[in-house]
């Protein structure tokens, strides 16, 4: 299982530090403000734009909880950013579309399955990398139909990242990839009693 997980580093960003990279080059109307939520639904605070956060951070949450808390999901249509424990982190498994193949493994429509994978038709065992210096972890990779794929990790993942993507291996040879794609698995959110002046976060 992963042991990292803080956000992870920006390889394009100087220093790491991508919250002053974006105030340099956005202005503040263009952030897009919102609310902050805990897994469970609860207000926590309102956030002063959901660029600024990514999924595993830590750093720069609101307080007033007994464990430490992390950026568990990011809600792009409504602006939400769920935070929870480290345990909310932690994915055995998630989808990914706009996924390219490669010809070596003879996938060319849903039912398919690579050749070389000699398993079940329809799934075939891989490494699949999840982020940048990720060093891969054993999966079971299934196609679906409209270039899409259900990734099933052997071992368990922390903050495994929407909009990232997810490269599929056997040994040094790449079969495929797409990006990794969001899932809605939280409860309607609803304000606390007594939250008139909420907090603003980053």
């Amino acid at each position: 299982m992963a042991d990292k997980i803080d956000s992870q580093e920006i390889c394009f960003v100087p220093g790491n530090d991508y919250k002053e990279f974006l105030r340099s080059h956005l202005g503040e109307n263009e952030f897009h403000r919102g609310e902050i939520y805990d897994v469970d639904g609860n207000f926590v605070a309102e956030h002063g734009g959901i660029e600024l956060f990514t999924i595993g951070q830590r750093k720069g949450l609101p307080g007033g909880s007994l464990r430490p808390r992390y950026v568990v999901d990011l809600d792009p249509a409504t602006n939400r950013v769920i935070v929870g424990d480290a345990d909310d982190l932690i994915c055995e498994e998630f989808d990914i579309d706009h996924v390219n193949w490669h010809p070596v493994t003879g996938v060319t429509d849903p039912g398919d399955s690579p050749v070389a994978a000699g398993v079940d038709r329809g799934s075939f065992e891989a490494a699949v990398k999840i982020r940048y210096h990720h060093p891969g972890t054993a999966a079971t990779v299934a196609p679906l139909e409209n270039n899409r794929a259900r990734i099933r990790l052997h071992e368990p993942q922390r903050a495994v990242t929407p909009g990232q993507a997810a490269v599929i291996y056997d040994g040094d040879v790449v079969l495929g990839g797409g990006w990794i794609c969001r899932r809605e698995c939280h409860p309607e959110p609803r304000k606390l009693s007594g939250s008139k002046d909420p907090a603003m976060v980053a």
